[in-house]
């Protein structure tokens, strides 16, 4: 797992909205526009800056246990990936 952020932040001036049926994060004046799915758009919304990677984890984890083994996995790779778009902090 890549800790080289420990608490993910996300970038000021993201708007999230969702777009037939997709969900899009958008931010206007760097003229970025992201794909996402429902789960990546919730794991954004939790890169909030007071949670770590394992705590979202576990936050996911949580609310959908069936899932816990392939959340473990998804959460650190969608942060990078994330990161690498330019919406979290420290890419």
């Amino acid at each position: 797992m890549n800790m080289d952020v420990p608490f993910p932040k996300k970038c000021q001036g993201f708007l999230i909205e969702q777009m037939d049926g997709e969900v899009v994060l958008l931010h206007p004046a760097r003229s970025i526009i992201i794909h996402s799915n429902d789960t990546a758009a919730l794991i954004w919304q939790l890169c909030d800056g007071t949670h770590t990677v394992d705590e979202i984890i576990g936050i996911l984890a949580g609310a959908y246990p069936d899932a816990a083994a392939r959340i473990a996995v998804d959460v650190p790779n969608t942060i990078q990936k994330l990161r690498a778009q330019g919406a979290l902090d420290g890419g």
